[in-house]
């Protein structure tokens, strides 16, 4: 199997790159500049472009069994008033470039990294953290990808939408709790490393199919 994994270079992606060599897939990366490529392995082939771009995406998705996106919005920092680097609409761009894409190469299925607070989950998440979804900067990056889902739930694709709660860059595997409805109810935190295997480790599984599962640690 060879996975197109979309925004290998963020910090979560980079995880999800390594995970999947690990695991023994070939991969094809899109990214904006290959200079700042980390990996060196002789299964992964590298195309620079942006998914915005659909003839980059079309390039890329050659011979792709299934799409990984770890997309995001960047901000100047982790503060939630800091500014926006990236386009608004990025990840929803992409996506849409990515759905249509697909049909054309007879791509079935695409997992994304979504959010904790996306769709129904909104309800269950802190107060602190709603007020900050809809007065700082986080907004953007949330209606990014209630967008995303909601282009994946009116396509064609086999889809899952995985929802980590605030993500740490701990190094340490902990016990998952996936959660729907509220059900277990989800801790604070999970660790990168750990929505990266989750991720990786769902590939060959259609359990997860045309679902949105929030994900944290115990």
């Amino acid at each position: 199997m060879k996975i197109l994994i979309l925004g290998a270079t963020g910090r979560t992606g980079r995880l999800i790159v390594e995970e999947a060599l690990k695991q023994g897939y070939d991969l094809n990366i899109l990214v904006r500049d290959k200079n700042k490529i980390a990996f060196s392995s002789k299964s992964i082939k590298v195309y620079q472009g942006t998914p915005t771009r659909r003839a980059d995406l079309a390039a890329a998705m050659q011979g792709c069994d299934l799409i990984i996106s770890a997309l995001g919005i960047v901000r100047a920092s982790d503060a939630p008033w800091s500014k926006l680097i990236t386009a608004k609409n990025f990840i929803s761009e992409s996506i849409k470039n990515a759905i249509a894409e697909a049909d054309q190469q007879n791509l079935k299925r695409l997992i994304t990294v979504s959010a904790w607070g996306v769709g129904e989950t909104k309800k269950e998440i802190p107060f602190w953290l709603r007020w900050l979804i809809n007065y700082t900067n986080l907004g953007p990056v949330y209606a990014e990808h209630e967008a995303e889902e909601k282009l994946l739930a009116n396509s064609n694709l086999i889809w899952t939408a995985v929802r980590p709660v605030a993500l740490n860059d701990s190094k340490k595997i902990k016990t998952l709790k996936v959660s729907f409805n509220n059900f277990p109810k989800p801790s604070l935190q999970i660790s990168r490393q750990s929505v990266a295997k989750f991720i990786v480790d769902i590939v060959k599984s259609d359990k997860y199919d045309m679902k949105s599962p929030t994900i944290s640690e115990n």
